[in-house]
């Protein structure tokens, strides 16, 4: 999460430089929009994924789910953090697949400027496997009865 913010907090000095750069010295400094596309923003993204996961931040519909019986609730909650799970662990191996394509040809993309990327790839599969892994904690937790969420700390007061 911190480093999620750390993204934020880099792109925003970055984008700052280059327009004072740009409006002072008429010399706009090359490769911001590539530096922000394939790092910044994939990094605060992909970093903070697991968080949310855990925190249960995620967008979620719960039409039906506050009207089915606890233990359904229970069943229901555990089923789809380990449907979640799955496809966070599929979506960490194929993208882990292109992270390494990444590395071996040294990707880069031109722009201002010649940018190296391969690194911003590997960022994807750490995201998601982070988050793959809190999902089956999550589930674990609930199959356990413990709480997962703050909420649930809080006694459903938060």
């Amino acid at each position: 999460m911190f480093i999620g913010g750390f993204g934020v907090i880099a792109m925003m000095l970055n984008i700052v430089a280059d327009v004072v750069a740009k409006l002072v010295w008429n010399a706009p400094i090359q490769g911001t929009v590539e530096m922000s596309s394939y790092y910044y923003m994939v990094a605060l993204v992909m970093l903070p994924m697991a968080f949310v996961e855990m925190q249960d931040q995620q967008i979620s519909v719960d039409l039906l789910f506050n009207h089915f019986p606890d233990w359904l609730q229970k069943l229901a909650l555990i089923f789809s953090c380990l449907a979640a799970a799955a496809i966070l662990a599929v979506m960490t191996w194929r993208t882990g697949l292109d992270a390494m394509r990444a590395l071996r040809v040294g990707e880069v993309v031109m722009g201002g400027r010649e940018v190296i990327v391969w690194p911003s790839r590997m960022v994807l599969p750490l995201g998601f496997g982070l988050a793959s892994f809190a999902a089956l904690l999550r589930a674990g937790l609930v199959l356990r009865g413990q709480p997962v969420t703050q909420s649930d700390l809080d006694g459903g007061m938060s």
